[in-house]
């Protein structure tokens, strides 16, 4: 018992370093080629790399002895968490900036355990409750005290927009996340995330190709070499390695101190936006981050 939670604790903080990767990598071709074309063709990439994967953690290909419940669950689960979500998180990687962004998405477990009192009876004690405000209180503090800043007006908007962007985000993930849990008793780890994957991809497939009709000029922007290298290392880091990576861990450690682990991605962005973009990190950047970070731990250490 104790080897397992040691092996799920630090498998919960490579997934946390596969989205400070996957943040910073999405930010930066997201700004240079839209972020509507990182999010559709990462998927293209990832989907044999999770192929692969299942066949040689689980044994097979494509598991196909699932009630029909579970593959519509999980296929709508990847319909919100790899499209709609991600769609709307990429946009606010580029309006917002990536750690103020996962930052944002540090209300996910909270927003999901909201709906999980509302749709599962799961009631909550004053503990929970505690982590829920302190959660709340520094995403205001980080949004509120951060747009009295002496900004531009056309800066302070897109700020805006980025904050809605990552809120909605984050709600969105906690759905998909609540859809895929119906699934976790019936199939593994892998094939959870190859359903979810497939769900997501088929969403880019009808939005893409069919409606946008822009397909091929997201194709065609990555015959840049440089770009596609990148998109390649993203996509194996982000929705093949991290995502697998966190439903192992789920059925390894307690799911609370995951979740907890998991949600340190804005200290790890730290240095890059310190050291590499050379931002200021005003002082309510900083407090907000801790603080949300603080209250999914108690929310969760304390189920």
């Amino acid at each position: 018992m104790e080897h397992n939670l040691i092996v799920g604790q630090l498998l919960a903080l490579l997934t946390a370093a596969c989205w400070a990767q996957n943040s910073i990598i999405y930010r930066h071709i997201g700004a240079k080629v839209g972020s509507d074309a990182v999010a559709h063709i990462r998927m293209w990439i990832a989907l044999p790399m999770i192929l692969a994967l299942t066949y040689a953690v689980e044994g097979f290909w494509f598991p196909t002895s699932l009630s029909a419940r579970t593959y519509v669950f999980l296929l709508a689960s990847g319909a919100f968490g790899y499209f709609v979500t991600d769609m709307l998180l990429f946009k606010a990687y580029i309006l917002l900036g990536s750690r103020e962004s996962m930052v944002i998405m540090t209300l996910s477990p909270v927003v999901t355990a909201f709906f999980g009192y509302l749709l599962f009876d799961e009631r909550l004690n004053l503990i929970q409750i505690l982590g829920i405000f302190t959660t709340i209180a520094g995403v205001a503090v980080m949004v509120l005290l951060d747009s009295r800043r002496n900004v531009e007006k056309n800066e302070r908007d897109t700020n805006l927009k980025g904050f809605v962007y990552a809120i909605l985000a984050s709600a969105l993930q906690s759905l998909s996340f609540l859809l895929a849990k119906f699934a976790l008793d019936e199939t593994g780890p892998v094939s959870t995330n190859l359903l979810r994957n497939i769900g997501g991809l088929s969403c880019f497939l009808v939005f893409n190709f069919l409606y946008k009709r822009n397909a091929v000029q997201h194709f065609k922007v990555f015959r840049n070499r440089r770009y596609l290298i990148l998109l390649i290392l993203a996509a194996f880091a982000g929705p093949v390695l991290g995502m697998s990576s966190q439903m192992r861990a789920f059925t390894l450690a307690p799911v609370g101190i995951v979740t907890t682990i998991t949600q340190i991605t804005p200290i790890l962005l730290f240095p890059f936006d310190r050291f590499i973009l050379h931002k200021r990190l005003t002082a309510s950047s900083l407090a907000g981050t801790f603080l949300s970070i603080a209250g999914v731990a108690v929310l969760f250490l304390a189920a």
